[in-house]
């Protein structure tokens, strides 16, 4: 499949392109790389920035809970396990992302430049200004059944993150969660969803709130699970879309792709930003339940879409298709491996919950969460969190 952009825009009579038949010289000051190297260099600073914010606060709180004498740590191979599957995810999604750049670059240099280039000498200015990396990137990963095979599985992974950022991750004292959903968008969801996984893992539960007499207030049905309600029902009508191959060179191709992007950062930028007393997740007493129905909502949306985009593609290319795909072209690659990686990250922490419930900090304490998290008397559990702001909570 020809990478997007390849198509003529105005056809001649031998149908090659009229700004490709006569090559013009580069306009002076125009092949400049002042502009791409502060691009550039920005988007892997705010990357690798926000990597060590995070593992910054998962050495502080692995570092807090080893000194003290009422908390354990978790067994240190479930730690290593994650600690790994962490690096190589990272290392693997990026060896393909700068893949990429290198396939982008040398395409736009051999066929889409409008001038007159020396191959030998590097043209990143020019390439950034008549490439959108992003959207080129996402229209190779999605268009094409055997591609969106692959990669339309990380959008639902991505609202997996975004549940237990709010399910796990709140209760937990974790309180940027924004920085994970972030990595998430710029990095890769299965490196974010690893990091997270030791956040909780280092983070200690929960202590279920002691029963109260008295006076109680009427729980309340409005909550934060709301929010995530909207981002979660927004990115997967945006992944339905996208299956449909209408899209796939429609204007409105590009703001269905970012739409998860932006719908699911909404909740954990709020929480970074408001103060928590503005927050009624406490006081709802049926967001237990309502987090196991947007599970459900998420698994039962990418079981249907799965087994759509499956047998589209296996009538279109078959089994081979399918396969050959995952290394078809780097953009679609980084997020396969993505996915793969999530896959890993997933089945490996639903194993661990089940090996031990006294032995693993993020199992036990999920009956305290079911039980009384979210009562009204909950508030004072919440906002001691072991993993952030370095005070430990006794079990």
């Amino acid at each position: 499949m020809a990478p997007p952009g390849w198509g003529p825009y105005v056809e001649s009579y031998d149908g090659i392109p009229q700004e490709f038949q006569t090559k013009r010289p580069v306009p002076a000051g125009e092949d400049t790389n002042t502009r791409p190297i502060v691009i550039f260099f920005s988007y892997l600073a705010l990357c690798a920035g926000l990597t060590v914010f995070v593992i910054q606060r998962l050495i502080k709180s692995y570092t807090v809970l080893s000194k003290h004498t009422t908390a354990s740590l978790p067994p240190k191979k479930y730690v290593y396990t994650f600690a790994f599957l962490a690096t190589a995810s990272v290392a693997t999604t990026w060896y393909y992302t700068f893949r990429y750049f290198d396939v982008s670059y040398q395409t736009w240099v051999m066929w889409r430049s409008y001038y007159q280039l020396d191959p030998k000498h590097l043209h990143w200015g020019l390439w950034l200004k008549h490439t959108s990396l992003f959207k080129e990137a996402w229209e190779t990963a999605i268009i094409g059944w055997a591609r969106y095979w692959w990669t339309h599985q990380i959008f639902f992974f991505a609202c997996g993150l975004g549940l237990d950022l709010e399910r796990k991750g709140i209760p937990r004292g974790v309180k940027h969660t924004w920085a994970f959903m972030l990595l998430g968008q710029i990095v890769a969801i299965s490196f974010a969803t690893n990091l997270f996984l030791l956040a909780v893992l280092l983070s200690p539960p929960p202590v279920s709130p002691a029963p109260t007499s008295g006076y109680s207030r009427k729980p309340k049905w409005l909550g934060p699970w709301l929010i995530n309600l909207i981002a979660l029902g927004a990115t997967q009508y945006s992944a339905y879309l996208l299956f449909d191959e209408h899209y796939w060179h429609h204007p409105s191709f590009l703001p269905m792709v970012m739409v998860p992007h932006v719908a699911l950062m909404v909740l954990p930028v709020a929480r970074g930003l408001i103060p928590t007393k503005y927050f009624s997740d406490d006081n709802v007493e049926i967001a237990g339940k309502v987090y196991k129905y947007l599970w459900g909502m998420t698994i039962g949306g990418g079981v249907l879409l799965f087994l759509k985009i499956t047998a589209a593609s296996y009538g279109y290319s078959g089994i081979r298709g399918i396969s050959d795909a995952l290394l078809e072209h780097p953009a679609v690659s980084t997020v396969a491996f993505d996915v793969i990686f999530c896959w890993v990250t997933w089945i490996t922490w639903w194993k661990i919950q089940g090996a031990s419930s006294e032995t693993v900090v993020g199992n036990h304490g999920d009956t305290d969460e079911n039980d009384g998290l979210w009562s009204e008397d909950a508030t004072t559990t919440t906002t001691a969190g072991g993993d952030y702001s370095g005070e430990i909570r006794r079990r």
